[in-house]
């Protein structure tokens, strides 16, 4: 995290304790606010026939919903950096309740659209990306547990709320269903509040025995070498400024007056505290010079038993060999050299000097685009949504053409998501063990379910059908839990939530672009399992070109690694 106490030590998360009930938390905002999605139709299908706009209604309002849910992700990150995931996901919770219980008198396609799909959509968003990211920051061995965990709480909801929502309408129709489904969506209010901030809760590092005993043999062995050269100077002060001077360096030599040149002669630090000497000598090089000389200036302060600082160490460490030097060691000396003349001076950019559009990206974290990994990742990602998606709304489809009765296409999707929630619950802590990248565990698993699915096209029989659905429910959940995880692994805590901002705008886009593919295609050929086979192939294309970047990277590397040993 980059924070340390006050003895010097890391912070790092908690990685379990209080983040257990964030991962209630966020459980409880996601049942509340996400669980309704899969009954859309239950729930709005009477009102939209009555309005004359039964399936054309539908389509637009839940593509307005998906669409306002992803492109919040504009303004998500900015928003949680500015403020907290915190209250991000409060905001979020209430404009998803307020999104419900304003909807109940509707009576036009435009009130639906405008509190359900837009309010409602907005509300979700931020809960989805502020939740993640405090996942994120609560866990880092153990993150795949946590997700997982969240996730089949989503999962139990989903399969919970149509038994519910049928219920409720034949008690209360479909007014009274919606203030009482808003009422319940308050509850993610609840949730968002076990979100408290990751400072409140972190804990020092802790270094295991082998791994200070290294340390301190690593010190001892530095001291005894030659070409250290040590002063101890006894002081009783309590603070201490060491100023280190440059020694001169042959003027023959190009390379080292090059770099010299541009190094600053006096640079001060701070003391750093420590608890003993035998364990912890911190020291900060204030400026490196590998043509000739290295000066670093050490302030220990050894807590015995009266307490008081012990000595003043300053080193100088004389190297020989000055033909190590490379350019780029030069260029960033003198890059660090201006940097520190400003700051010494006093001076730094008016912001009113900055141009707007630099502000915007600087603010949007918009620089994120630049890195093609990770656009390369988005693009991987995105289309895998979209498959996901079309696979999702063309299955029961697909069963009825069979000729199976909607209760038969019931129980097919109870078993997928009883297949998924089992991958879920079972594999997280598992994929936490191995020493794999996330994004390696999603591509294998990616294959898996592309081809379960392209199987599962071309069945027709009852028992045949029902084991490879529930195959490819288990292959999807193995997917989903290292779906986000992607993400959070490729960037830094601190440019998460708008990488993840920028995921769910891709999303979007990859939506409007290729959503209506699917369906075109099975229209267009008269053919379901075609158009189940076409979301395979959109699967392979996302695993084709993280393959290729895979080879490109490797290729560099080795480049790299050939002109390095040639030199």
């Amino acid at each position: 995290m980059g924070a340390v106490d006050k003895e010097g030590r890391k912070l790092v998360a908690p990685d379990g304790g209080w983040g257990w009930m964030v991962v209630v938390g966020v459980m409880l905002v996601n049942l509340s606010t996400r669980s309704i999605e899969p009954s859309f139709g239950l729930l709005f299908g009477d009102k939209l026939r009555d309005m004359g706009v039964a399936t054309t209604g539908a389509s637009i309002i839940i593509s307005a919903l998906d669409a306002t849910i992803n492109f919040s992700g504009l303004f998500v990150g900015p928003l949680i950096r500015k403020y907290s995931y915190r209250k991000v996901a409060l905001i979020g919770s209430v404009l998803s309740a307020v999104g419900l219980i304003t909807t109940f008198p509707a009576e036009s396609m435009t009130h639906i659209l405008s509190t359900y799909s837009i309010m409602g959509g907005l509300g979700i968003g931020f809960t989805l990306s502020s939740t993640f990211v405090a996942l994120n920051h609560y866990f880092s061995k153990k993150r795949g547990q946590a997700i997982g965990l969240s996730m089949v709480g989503t999962a139990l909801g989903m399969m919970a709320m149509p038994q519910a929502v049928h219920l409720l309408l034949e008690e209360y129709n479909f007014h009274g269903s919606l203030l009482i489904l808003g009422g319940i969506a308050l509850h993610a209010l609840v949730g968002s509040m076990l979100l408290q901030p990751v400072e409140w809760h972190v804990r020092p590092e802790e270094l295991k025995k082998n791994e200070n005993e290294q340390l301190e043999n690593m010190g001892k062995k530095q001291e005894n070498e030659p070409e250290v050269q040590s002063l101890l100077l006894e002081n009783p002060q309590t603070s201490v400024t060491a100023i280190s001077a440059l020694d001169d360096i042959d003027k023959q030599d190009p390379i080292g007056s090059k770099c010299t040149e541009h190094v600053p002669h006096t640079v001060s630090n701070r003391g750093v505290s420590v608890h003993k000497w035998s364990q912890s000598v911190m020291s900060k090089i204030s400026r490196m010079d590998f043509t000739g000389s290295c000066h670093t200036h050490t302030h220990v302060r050894s807590h015995g038993e009266d307490g008081h600082l012990g000595g003043l160490i300053m080193k100088r460490l004389r190297r020989k060999h000055r033909s190590a030097v490379s350019d780029d060691i030069c260029k960033n000396l003198r890059t660090s050299e201006k940097q520190s003349d400003k700051i010494d001076s006093g001076v730094s950019a008016s912001p009113n000097h900055i141009p707007y559009w630099k502000r915007v990206v600087h603010f949007m974290d918009l620089d994120l685009l630049k890195d093609l990994i990770y656009l390369n990742i988005l693009f991987g990602l995105s289309i895998f949504y979209v498959a996901e998606l079309n696979f999702r709304m063309i299955v029961p489809f697909f069963l009825n053409d069979l000729g199976y009765t909607k209760q038969d296409t019931a129980f097919f999707l109870s078993m997928t998501a009883v297949s998924d929630i089992l991958a879920r619950a079972v594999l997280p802590p598992i994929c936490d063990r191995v020493k794999i990248r996330r994004r390696t565990l999603f591509a294998i698993a990616s294959i898996f379910l592309g081809l379960s699915r392209s199987v599962l096209a071309e069945q027709t029989e009852y028992t045949a059908l029902m084991v490879t659905i529930v195959i490819s429910g288990f292959f999807r959940g193995a997917t989903l839990i290292n779906f986000a995880l992607t993400i959070s692994e490729h960037c830094s805590l601190e440019k998460l939530p708008a990488a993840f901002g920028l995921h769910m705008v891709a999303k979007g886009l990859f939506i409007a672009a290729l959503g209506p593919v699917g369906g075109v295609i099975r229209d267009v050929s008269g053919s379901f399992p075609l158009c189940i086979h076409s979301q395979t192939l959109m699967i392979f294309i996302c695993l084709v070109a993280w393959g290729i970047e895979y080879l490109v990277t490797m290729t560099s590397s080795s480049s790299k690694q050939d002109n390095t040993d040639n030199t």
